[in-house]
């Protein structure tokens, strides 16, 4: 229901960490969806796209890889309204260009180096097993003190590359879809400003707390485990993945095991994919496709492996790598790189 007069807008905000996600169980994508089920929004606001981002289909290379893969598809099931908020830098160098010239200068150098001492814990802390929890508890504070610091120094500008401002210009579009209960993703890295700008606004905000376990949050660790290729034991991996049987299971059972040596198994494994339903998670067809094409070629199947490329260069959208990939292979046949049969040049396609 829209807004009435006197009303406080409740709006709940779900930090995103990019590709960070493929690291933790308890804050993978499929959390999120339950965090966005949990939520029950009247519309969705999409901090990390701008306005009209559904009209070019380049708005799935985001860095924020839940986005396409999880948000989008999650509200257009549900007919939800969604709406991108995000709010470019008006000029994307600046920061750094500022902070090159400054650090020549003693006194600037004092306040760039106090800012970064604030956030360089942060590279332990992301190593580490992460919930929404920690990431509000942990993560967040750390960027809050470096950005205040920022902000007494530099004031809102080039040196902060215009966060309070753009902040404040995209609260301005989450508070103006006018509903009662607003779900918004926002990048980690703007969270904060975004939030005090909405509570400045009168907006209720708040973070949710982390679902109880699911078998879907389970799978998706598993998942997640067999993309960053990791697990002392790949043979129990790729077993668990063939039991799980779907399409994106048995893609990343062929890459554990092409990573270890077993490259005729492998292709098996594809050809087999190419059977199933593999549409979904939107960047599977792409990376199927592209994997396929470069096994094919190893397979000494040139004409084949040519159609999987091309596929790829069909496709409305694919990944950046994916993309390079299918190009280079049909330029010329795909070969290993020196470190072996097990040591594919393009070991993760998507870049995560």
């Amino acid at each position: 229901m829209p807004v009435m007069a006197g009303d406080a807008p409740h709006v709940t905000m779900i930090p995103l960490l990019g590709a960070l996600h493929l690291r933790y169980p308890r804050y993978n994508a499929a959390v999120v969806e339950e965090l966005l089920n949990a939520s029950r929004p009247q519309a969705l606001a999409i901090e990390p796209l701008p306005a009209g981002f559904e009209r070019q289909p380049a708005w799935r290379d985001t860095e924020e890889l839940l986005v396409p893969w999880v948000v989008v598809p999650w509200a257009e099931r549900r007919r939800l309204r969604a709406i991108g908020v995000y709010e470019a830098s008006p000029d994307p160098r600046a920061q750094a260009d500022m902070a090159r010239y400054l650090a020549t200068y003693p006194s600037a150098r004092k306040a760039l180096d106090a800012a970064a001492a604030e956030e360089r814990p942060l590279a332990g802390l992301l190593a580490e097993a992460l919930t929404i929890e920690r990431v509000e508890h942990d993560i967040l504070p750390p960027l809050a003190r470096s950005r205040a610091l920022r902000l007494e120094a530099f004031g809102d500008g080039p040196g902060t590359d215009w966060l309070e401002a753009r902040a404040e210009a995209s609260a301005e579009r989450v508070l103006a879809l006018g509903v009662e209960r607003t779900t918004l993703v926002a990048a980690v890295d703007r969270f904060a400003a975004l939030r005090e700008a909405l509570e400045r606004r009168g907006a209720n905000v708040s973070i949710p707390g982390s679902p109880h376990p699911s078998e879907a949050a389970g799978e998706r660790a598993l998942l997640d485990l067999a993309w960053r290729g990791e697990g002392a034991d790949p043979g129990s991996v790729v077993a668990r993945l063939r039991a799980l049987g779907h399409a994106e299971a048995r893609y990343h059972a062929a890459n554990l095991l092409l990573a270890n040596g077993h490259v005729a198994e492998a292709l098996e494994e594809l050809e087999g994919v190419l059977r199933l339903d593999f549409a979904r998670p939107p960047f599977l067809p792409a990376l199927v496709l592209a994997r396929l094409g470069q096994l094919r070629d190893v397979a000494g199947r040139r004409n084949d492996a040519l159609r999987a490329y091309r596929g790829v260069m069909a496709l409305d959208w694919a990944p950046v790598d994916a993309r390079d990939a299918a190009r280079a292979g049909i330029d010329a046949p795909f070969a290993f790189a020196e470190g072996g049969e097990g040591d594919p040049t393009e070991p993760d396609l998507y870049g995560a």
